[in-house]
């Protein structure tokens, strides 16, 4: 059986109910029980804490919050499982609407002192495997998710000519200012909402009208979402870093978001998604 959570925090799942549409600072959440439990989906204010969906969770699934361990991963299936914080609201640690939280019972986080990793190079010192990560600072919290930028203006991208430039002159595009990006390993991924950016969402539909289509490069991304009467646009030069063309990807999720996947080519973290202008 599948169960269904709908409203703010304290709000008890029926079986078999539907999710109304959630209000604009509510976030639809996929909830994983221990042991293989059925997922159950939740809604949840932005503005709540982790202590306080720890209490949702409690009378979901009758897990005392004291026991609980909730990790939370964003749309990206490559995305990394983050702990979440008891204190700090759901907005203010990047969670985004979809996005998955997975429930732990009487475990405690790894901390980055007691992994393999470094257990490794305290012992082994440089022989260590891997030494060369003896000197990674963690990446900050405000760096792990940064919303909006700067994208390039359509006439700034780059020098266009022939059929392009009159392409372009035809049917000009609509510049798509309201994204949000996170580095998740082996891809860098960005996202572009439906609450960032309705109009340019429901235009790409279900993505398989062949309206959708992304353009990678070495160092660049050019993302183009046509239908009958409108064309919106996000292009990106000068990445942080280089990426794969040919392992990048774009996804689109119905009515609610389109996501570009980056491909990277090195295992570094990206602490900018365009590297600025000089």
């Amino acid at each position: 059986k599948s169960f269904t959570a709908q409203g703010t925090v304290g709000a008890m799942a029926t079986e078999n109910t539907a999710v109304a549409d959630a209000p604009a600072q509510s976030l639809r959440l996929t909830l994983v029980p221990p042991k293989g439990g059925s997922h159950l989906e939740l809604a949840v204010n932005r503005s709540a804490t982790g202590k306080e969906l720890k209490l949702q969770v409690q009378e979901l699934i009758g897990i005392a919050p004291e026991s609980q361990l909730l990790f939370f991963q964003n749309g990206c299936r490559n995305a990394a499982k983050v702990v979440l914080d008891d204190s700090s609201t759901l907005d203010a640690q990047g969670i985004e609407d979809a996005a998955t939280v997975t429930v732990r019972v009487d475990q405690a986080p790894v901390q980055p002192e007691a992994s393999v990793l470094r257990q490794s190079i305290a012992k082994n010192g440089g022989s260590s495997y891997y030494y060369a990560h003896a000197n990674e600072k963690e990446l900050p919290l405000e760096h792990r998710f940064v919303y909006g930028g700067a994208p390039a203006k359509l006439s700034d991208a780059g020098e266009v000519t022939g059929e392009e430039a009159e392409q372009l002159a035809a049917t000009p595009a609509r510049t798509i200012n309201r994204y949000s990006w996170a580095d998740e390993g082996e891809f860098v991924c960005i996202y572009i909402s439906a609450e960032a950016e309705q109009e340019a969402v429901q235009a790409a539909g279900d993505g398989k009208g062949g309206g959708v289509k992304a353009e990678f490069g070495p160092k660049s991304v050019e993302l183009r979402i046509n239908n009958v009467s409108k064309e919106f646009a996000l292009v990106l030069r000068n990445l942080e870093d280089e990426i794969i063309p040919e392992a990048s990807k774009h996804r689109v999720s119905s009515g609610k978001r389109v996501t570009l996947k980056l491909k990277k080519k090195r295992t570094n973290q990206w602490m900018r998604l365009v590297k600025p202008q000089r």
